[in-house]
């Protein structure tokens, strides 16, 4: 049988004893672990949170405002009409009557107004919203 020298066992002690005082401490609590925030630092988490309140119920709550808030006046539009494919920019949102106005590149205006799929003479309208999504609705020339 091995002897083992004192050296050893001072070095395997110490070893053992590392991991504990080497471990992190859980987070500070602001006011309860005695961390201090600054008045600024206060103040910029109070911005950001009331910007990201308000980007949280908009999101929310656009669907209420109708199904054509996420237009906007600007927005690139791609129309498929039978194999008929056209690209066209949104002039003019009629939130309350779901009608947009699209001017196109041959400087010729139409007005679309919100229609279901399988109403006759149907155009496919897609576009990309503020986050970047796809959106595909229908509309029917207005009459």
């Amino acid at each position: 049988m091995r002897v083992l020298s004192p050296l050893c066992v001072i070095g395997l002690i110490t070893l053992g004893l590392v991991p504990p005082a080497s471990a992190q401490r859980a987070p500070a609590i602001p006011g309860v672990t005695g961390t201090i925030v600054t008045p600024e630092t206060a103040k910029d988490e109070k911005k950001a949170a009331d910007k990201a309140a308000v980007a949280v119920k908009d999101a929310l709550t656009r669907e209420a405002k109708g199904p054509l808030s996420d237009l906007t006046p600007g927005t690139t539009v791609v129309i498929r009409h039978g194999s008929e494919v056209t690209e066209g920019i949104v002039s003019k949102v009629d939130v309350g009557d779901n009608e947009i106005t699209v001017r196109f590149d041959n400087k010729k205006v139409e007005t679309l107004v919100l229609a279901d799929k399988a109403s006759a003479d149907a155009r496919t309208v897609e576009y990309s919203d503020e986050l970047k999504h796809k959106v595909t609705r229908y509309f029917r020339p207005k009459s």
